[in-house]
């Protein structure tokens, strides 16, 4: 045969060897093989079997803000599992970002006796050991100390003339239609705040500012702020098939501007600060330092402004709160706040 039959009968032969391989894999993944090997699926014991649930631990209160002297316990909470537990609780002096572990902490709460100001600022973490597995250097406990009593501005009876409400100013906000009215029973107890938002056509927003007005705090006559912390007692004032989200978060109005808490910090669970309940909620959160505020209304902070400015040199400034509901386009939602408490720390 001439060389170049040959060739082609080779070349042929080669095609033919490669459209067999490539239908062979394609008739073994095509008949459920489940793999290019042609293994079918494992079907033995566990197959099928939901996801074992993963073991986690966080520091209860996550957050916490003492008078110099007073006694001070964190708590490991541990889910998901079972049979022994070991605790190892650590402290860092520099903000969380070294650990050195802490001699004899070893129990699932670990309690300061009397702290003092060298306590302030402190990170605890505690690191926890079931079944050879240790979880989690998220688990933290943070601390601030004052010095000075704190200053508390507190409402349970919401007067209608002791509160403004207000939404977003700014070029392009949502407009929002809402109410506000002031019920005498039905609170926790007696009486309570209602309020009642119309999400904005289109967009769904409806975030609405309270501002008490008598809640006044002077910096350059009253000192510098430390940390603040907020509590509430918050509700939905309805119910049905498909609940609309709330979120309620302290408010700080200073120089024109309106500030927010944050939502989420490093060692808090989720749904810190949610209101999606029917009954009354506590929401409680402490420590807030000028740093966990984001501005959410008025002009952008100049660069190398302390915004807010919890400084002596700072703006007197006005505290609240802010409810943000989810929900559709066009929904109406009411809601309702009682046991409004800030309380201001300095150093």
């Amino acid at each position: 045969m001439r060389p170049d039959l040959r060739r082609g009968s080779r070349w042929l032969r080669g095609l033919a060897l490669t459209v067999i391989s490539v239908l062979g894999v394609v008739a073994i993944i095509g008949s459920g093989g489940g793999s290019i090997g042609g293994f079918p699926p494992y079907t033995g014991p566990g197959a099928g079997d939901p996801p074992v649930a993963r073991l986690t631990a966080f520091v209860e209160p996550p957050y916490v803000t003492a008078l110099v002297g007073t006694p001070v316990t964190f708590t490991a909470e541990v889910t998901n599992v079972s049979g022994t537990i070991t605790y190892q609780w650590a402290r860092s002096f520099d903000g969380g970002t070294t650990f050195v572990d802490i001699a004899g902490a070893t129990g699932r709460a670990y309690s300061l006796g009397g702290v003092t100001l060298g306590d302030d600022s402190a990170v605890f973490r505690v690191r926890v050991k079931a079944s050879g597995i240790i979880y989690s250097p998220t688990a933290l406990g943070h601390l601030a100390v004052s010095s000075t009593q704190g200053l508390v501005f507190e409402d349970g009876e919401f007067l209608l003339e002791d509160w403004v409400a207000s939404t977003e100013s700014k070029e392009g906000a949502p407009s929002v239609v809402h109410s506000e009215e002031r019920m005498t029973s039905g609170g926790n107890p007696g009486a309570f705040r209602q309020m009642t938002v119309q999400m904005a056509s289109g967009t769904g927003g409806g975030r609405v500012f309270h501002t008490r007005l008598s809640a006044a705090y002077d910096p350059a006559t009253e000192g510098p702020i430390h940390v603040i912390d907020f509590e509430e007692d918050c509700m939905l004032m309805q119910s049905g098939t498909t609940m609309p989200l709330m979120t309620s978060r302290l408010m700080i109005e200073q120089a024109g501007r309106k500030y927010v808490a944050a939502g989420l910090r490093l060692g808090e669970t989720s749904g810190v600060d949610s209101c999606a309940s029917t009954t009354w909620r506590r929401v409680k959160r402490s420590s807030f330092g000028s740093r966990d505020f984001t501005l959410a209304d008025g002009p952008e902070c100049n660069v190398g402004q302390s915004c807010p400015d919890f400084s002596a040199t700072g703006q007197p400034m006005r505290f609240g709160y802010r409810r943000a509901p989810s929900g559709a386009p066009g929904d109406s939602i009411t809601h309702g706040i009682d046991n409004w408490k800030v309380t201001v720390w300095r150093k």
